[in-house]
């Protein structure tokens, strides 16, 4: 028996039968089987889609509708959409009731891949003079303005051709717009309209019918869940006001007009404007009004109080003048802007009596110099030599150091526009240097320091070594750590630019070795200024050839020459890794390396001596570690004696450094040890010592902790079986509230890589899978532990955050009931390296579509969303938005169901340069959500 929908009584149903509209699906599949053709059915809803009463043509519109939204996007044809086209156009002449359906409709027919741009013509000239746009409620002014959107994306030249009643229509529908929400739509959506569709003479009256809203002034409603905020509008806004050149005119007037306003927003929307209005109007437009712009734009500059405004004038400023420097070549406007700019800042800068005062005037300047080529040219002209003047005339001491750094602000923006060839002015700098750290006040010498360390490249060799002569005095006899440091860096600088002279000067003159081991009082000033050159390539091999001459000679200052050179390294903005490989490839007497019988031959030869040593002083071991942690595993050379040195030692040592190269090396005999006899003796002298420890010490507990972390990764790293026993001592710490965090440190250290420890580079035996036994002796071990106190909860997941973040993921795929509760319950803490893990392992389950994910959603996104503005990390923001945005791939028909449209974008905090990232993820979150519409959306505002 054939369906209703075959039969010309379909309309009746439709009519009599509410619950008919969900039988579309089937409908659907007659039509796609090519039983039944989408035109028959219009003909068999005749009857509902001419009654003569109101209510029952809405009902057949919504049910013709709901066929459409649900039928495949490429499976009519182009006749076909045609035909429905034009009927949906006819039906805008309805009652206002069916109007929804009608626009809620074609927007399905406009999604179709067969839809034909062509058909818009009528349609828009059919909406634009039957459906007065304000006079329907929100939801279909949203649909309206979505129509013009995706028709303008659709095919752009054919709606240009739609000429001025098109325009006229547009400018109809939007004027006297109030909702927010559709405000932002429009907003955001204006600029693509404008510059692409041609105004003509309606160009005024567009820009009215936007520039009304101009300041924004609103005020969201605080029973919003997910408000717009005036910030959005306004930032939305300004684009429009100025998207076309024609602008120009009108936007100019008002912008002058507001930067006069009493109100703080209105000013900061201005000049948000004028710069943002820099990227389109032309110089000549800005002509007639530059003078005024630029007492507002002072004015703001200038203020006191505001950093807000001060900044957003900055702003405007830098974008004005960049925009001016364009015609530099053509005309003079340009240049008397910035000489006025010029003038006005170099009055106020001579009249300055205070630092903050001359900082507000020289930052316009530099706003001004940063702004282009051209103008940083003529500000540095100017400037460089006036500051010289401006120096010696001023006895202010802050005020002298602050003309120093703004010199060296001015050059190094010279050497980004790159016209320092054309300034000879710039000889200067460092003859002003030169005479403001020839004073003996640290002030002077610190600011002329970092000022010549900056303009660097303005430096002349005739001028390197009297600087080079006030450098080393002060490493020799200065006892101020800042002034030290600064000189340091000094040097360091000056070497890379004249290595000849430092090298002969410096180097191989009074920090050669002789004078090192001789002058005592000076040896750290002159290690670390020796190990900081050891950086530059030129210096490199000369220097540490030198500097570790001295460890088999002179024991005292072994130690010292150690500890400058591991603080210099330790210094990445000294050290790359690259340079760190290098010298111990080269230079480092590379123990590693060396063959057994050599390794064995050193340690006989320094062994003793130095463990003997450590007796009076801790510290020499660490020369010891240094010699043994590299040791092949074939050398056994007094290994015991170390042993019990470093046993004791790794708890009882008074420098936490000492203790820790302690247990790194009892962990490298215990891995490194032979299988059998010699393993077993090096495990029984362990064991031993632990157990003669007294147990009611409980200030040693944080120590044994570390070293069972130690131990631990010693064992697992060869495959050992021991290791499941201290990894259980572990585990117990873990549990016990007052050593929790000892615990979770030891494990961490247990999965971390380590580049001068425990690896093949130092003969360490390393499993490939080792990290997979750890996952699994870990989850073994903690399967039966039982409630957990929340002081030691945190604790326990972090430790597991160190397991998971290194367990390989296909491990992690079979464990993923076991591992998920962990995960989710862990978005709880604010810890940002638990976050951080967990939110990474949550995002892998979620793309891979684990049931204990997909089941757990609703408690999960929650806690996502509160995560995305978590203000401590925007490494945690961004990962809490990525799960989101994957989430949403995988789950696109459940998620975020309680949430608006907008709460992404709300979740997006402007912190930072990354505000972009999160923003977009955002925005590709938010599109691919199944949205549904909050209480009371469609009821008109």
């Amino acid at each position: 028996m054939a369906s209703i929908w075959f039969k010309p009584q379909l309309a009746d149903e439709i009519i009599q039968n509410s619950d008919f509209i969900e039988q579309t699906q089937n409908i659907i599949t007659d039509i796609i089987s090519d039983r039944l053709d989408i035109t028959k059915i219009v003909e068999n809803m005749a009857g509902v889609l001419t009654s003569k009463e109101v209510d029952n043509r809405e009902k057949g519109m919504r049910f013709f509708t709901k066929l459409l939204k649900e039928i495949p996007k490429d499976y009519l044809t182009e006749m076909q959409i045609n035909f429905i086209s034009k009927f949906y156009t006819d039906r805008l002449k309805d009652n206002h009731k069916v109007i929804p359906a009608v626009l809620d409709g074609y927007l399905a027919i406009i999604d179709m891949k067969n839809y034909s741009v062509q058909n818009s013509g009528e349609f828009f000239s059919t909406l634009f003079r039957e459906v007065p746009c304000q006079s329907q409620v929100r939801q279909d002014r949203y649909h309206i303005y979505l129509i013009i959107q995706k028709l303008l994306n659709r095919n752009v030249e054919y709606m240009k051709s739609l000429g001025p009643d098109f325009v006229y229509g547009v400018i109809s529908s939007i004027e006297g717009e109030r909702d927010p929400r559709n405000l932002l739509f429009l907003f955001n959506f204006m600029p693509h309209f404008l510059t692409n569709i041609a105004l003509g003479h309606l160009t005024e009256e567009m820009f009215d019918v936007i520039s009304c809203y101009y300041p924004i002034d609103f005020h969201p409603s605080p029973n919003d869940p997910a408000p717009v905020t005036r910030q959005d509008l306004a930032t939305a806004l300004i684009p429009c006001l100025c998207a076309i050149p024609e602008f120009a005119e009108y936007c100019l007037v008002l912008l002058v007009e507001k930067l006069d306003s009493s109100l703080k927003v209105a000013k900061l929307d201005s000049l948000m404007l004028l710069a943002e209005s820099c990227k389109t109007f032309t110089p000549a437009s800005y002509r007639p009004f530059l003078k005024t712009l630029w007492s507002s734009m002072h004015r703001e500059m200038t203020n006191k109080t505001d950093g807000e405004l001060k900044m957003a004038a900055h702003e405007a400023l830098s974008a004005l003048v960049a925009k001016l420097s364009t015609t530099a070549n053509t005309d003079q406007e340009f240049e008397n802007f910035v000489k006025g700019v010029l003038i006005s800042s170099q009055t106020a800068l001579a009249s300055a009596t205070t630092v903050s005062q001359f900082v507000q005037c020289s930052r316009i300047l530099l706003t001004t110099a940063n702004a282009s080529k051209e103008s940083c040219y003529i500000v540095a002209k100017s400037m460089i030599p006036a500051i010289g003047a401006y120096y010696e005339f001023k006895t202010s001491p802050k005020l002298q150091t602050a003309s120093l750094e703004f010199l060296a602000d001015l050059y190094e923006l010279a050497v980004r526009w790159n016209v320092v060839a054309m300034l000879e002015a710039v000889s200067e700098i460092p003859q002003l240097c030169l005479l403001a750290v020839s004073q003996p006040a640290k002030e002077y010498q610190i600011a002329g320091f970092r000022t010549l360390v900056r303009a660097m490249g303005s430096l002349k060799s005739d001028l390197v070594v009297p600087f080079v002569e006030v450098l080393v005095h002060n490493v020799q006899h200065s006892n101020d750590g800042d002034l030290l440091r600064v000189s340091v860096e000094t040097v360091h600088a000056i070497a890379r630019n004249h290595p000849e002279i430092v090298m002969s000067l410096v180097v191989k003159g009074k920090c050669d070795l002789d004078n090192l081991i001789e002058d005592k009082s000076t040896l750290n000033k002159r290690l670390e200024l020796l190990s900081s050159l050891a950086s530059i390539d030129d210096f490199t091999k000369v220097i540490i050839e030198e500097m570790l001459k001295i460890i088999p000679i002179n024991y005292n200052s072994a130690l010292k020459v150690v500890e400058a050179l591991n603080r210099s390294m330790s210094d990445s903005s000294l050290y790359s890794d690259e340079k760190i490989t290098q010298i111990e490839s080269d230079h480092a007497n590379t123990v590693s390396s060396l063959p057994p019988l050599k390794q064995k031959n050193i340690l006989s030869k320094y062994s003793s001596g130095l463990q003997q040593k450590c007796g009076t002083n801790e510290r020499i071991f660490l020369i010891v570690e240094s010699l043994y942690s590299s040791i092949q595993q074939s050398v056994d050379v007094g290994n015991e004696d170390v042993m019990r040195l470093s046993l004791k030692l790794s708890l009882n040592a008074e420098f936490a450094a000492v203790r820790e190269r302690a247990c790194m090396l009892i962990a490298h005999f215990l891995n490194k040890a032979k299988y059998g006899q010699s393993f077993e003796l090096l495990y029984e002298l362990l064991k031993d010592y632990l157990s003669s420890c007294r147990r009611d010490d409980m200030s040693l507990c944080p120590r044994l902790i570390q070293l069972y972390g130690w131990i631990t990764k010693a064992l697992v790293l060869r495959s050992c079986d021991q290791f499941l026993f201290w990894l259980q001592k572990i585990l117990v710490a873990i549990t016990n509230e007052e050593f929790s965090k000892s615990g979770a440190d030891a494990i961490r250290l247990v999965v971390t890589d380590f580049p001068d420890h425990l690896n093949a580079r130092q003969h360490c035996r390393i499993s490939p899978f080792y990290m997979q036994r750890m996952f699994q002796s870990f989850s073994s071990i903690t399967g039966k532990v039982g409630p957990l106190s929340p002081d030691v909860k945190e604790s326990y997941l972090l430790s597991w955050a160190h397991i998971l973040g290194k367990t390989p993921r296909s491990i992690l795929n079979n464990e993923a009931n076991r591992v998920s509760p962990l995960v989710i319950e862990a978005l709880d803490y604010d810890n940002k390296d638990l976050l951080l893990v967990m939110l990474d392992v949550m995002c892998h389950y979620v793309q891979a579509k684990h049931a204990a994910i997909s089941q757990s959603l609703q408690s999960v996104l929650p806690r996502l969303v509160k995560l995305s503005t978590y203000v401590k990390s925007m490494d945690v923001r961004i990962k809490s938005l990525q799960c989101v945005l994957e989430i949403a791939k995988a789950y696109p028909t459940v998620l975020l169901l309680p949430y608006k449209q907008d709460v992404l974008l709300d979740l997006a905090p402007s912190l930072d340069d990354r505000k972009r990232l999160v923003r977009n993820m955002a925005v590709q979150a938010r599109t691919r959500w199944f949205l549904v519409g909050a209480p009371g959306e469609g009821k008109d505002n």
